[in-house]
């Protein structure tokens, strides 16, 4: 082999150690980033972390619950503004600004609002004291306007008439004041009145449970009278007897009638054939600690008249009945609390009067 060729083969060696070299120093540096890519704290991009979903510039859910916050304070500040005796929960309210202060009553129409069932107006001039009803008389200076309407009742959902007539009355006033008008509660009436109905057909229950005697024809006179004498019944002056709560005797858990649903009449020549407890549900505080307290009095009649505990169709109620039933009145319970209306407190009794 010539010099030359030798030195050729030599330069062709180191090229080719010099390439060999080199790919494993890429290899290697390939190597370093895929395992820092790895092994690093940045999450591995999905649908969750993905900027496309996650842009700090559009931030959906975070927008969301700002408007939901806003929503709910604006609210709050308006409620908590209104006069007393205004239930957003149950009425819609419409607010009309007048551009100017009136003191005379011709705009308001006020025979046309009181011959609507239900319906409130409500008046002042600037930050004075609201006004209503009977108070509101021919000279009074008002610049601001609140009509309230109730959506619903024990009869039902208004009707169309009915929400024809406030829609019209609160823009005939509008009008007549030239006012700015803004409903700050329940618009749709329409819409509004009939969830609140059917929110109250969900809930208005009258639970009667009967004590019947388990042999004789009728209650021994003697033991009925003993019975009645129980600190926690309280007799009205419309007769009818009444359980309440032995701490706060306006606490009315439920009404004690004979079976034809009338007053008991108590003496030593009565004929009771049986006694029935029956509970205004939605009107009455505290439904299922009330229904305990029910069930252990009439239990207690059970055992001191001889007596059975049975339901409006004199079936046996048992342990495994008392249960079922106390499940439903929960339930009952918690619908009126999320819907914001306390069992037996003023938003209850407004509705279920």
């Amino acid at each position: 082999m010539s010099d030359v060729q030798l030195a050729l083969l030599i330069l062709g060696l180191i090229v080719i150690l010099i390439m060999i070299i080199h790919n494993w120093a890429q290899i290697r540096q390939h190597n370093k980033r895929k395992e820092k890519l790895t092994n690093g704290s940045s999450p591995e991009i999905n649908e969750d972390n993905d900027p496309l979903f996650q842009s700090a510039e559009f931030d959906i859910t975070e927008q969301a619950n700002d408007l939901n916050i806003s929503s709910e304070g604006s609210a709050k500040v308006i409620k908590d503004n209104l006069p007393e005796g205004i239930f957003p929960e149950i009425e819609t309210v419409a607010s009309i600004t007048c551009k100017k202060t009136f003191n005379t009553l011709e705009n308001l129409f006020i025979d046309r609002i009181k011959g609507i069932k239900g319906a409130r107006l409500y008046i002042r001039n600037d930050n004075d004291i609201w006004t209503t009803d009977l108070a509101i008389e021919e000279g009074i200076r008002f610049n601001q306007i609140l009509i309230v309407q109730q959506l619903a009742s024990r009869e039902g959902s208004l009707s169309n008439v009915a929400v024809a007539d406030i829609s019209t009355y609160v823009n005939d006033v509008n009008n007549a004041v030239d006012g700015t008008l803004f409903w700050l509660f329940n618009r749709d009436i329409s819409i509004e009145t009939k969830k609140l109905s059917d929110f109250c057909k969900e809930v208005d229950r009258a639970m009667s449970i009967k004590v019947i005697p388990k042999s004789d024809s009728a209650f021994h006179p003697a033991a009925l009278i003993d019975f009645f004498k129980n600190p926690s019944i309280n007799k009205g002056e419309d007769n009818i007897h009444r359980l309440i709560n032995v701490n706060n005797s306006e606490e009315i858990i439920c009404e004690i009638l004979n079976l034809s649903g009338k007053p008991l009449e108590l003496n030593h020549e009565s004929f009771i054939q049986g006694i029935v407890f029956k509970m205004d549900v939605p009107n009455t505080l505290n439904i299922t600690h009330a229904f305990n307290e029910m069930i252990r009095v009439m239990r207690e009649a059970c055992t001191n008249l001889n007596g059975s505990l049975v339901d409006v169709g004199n079936k046996p109620m048992n342990d495994d009945y008392v249960s079922r039933v106390y499940v439903y009145l929960k339930n009952v319970e918690q619908k009126m609390l999320t819907k914001n209306i306390t069992p037996g407190g003023e938003l209850a009794k407004k509705i279920f009067s």
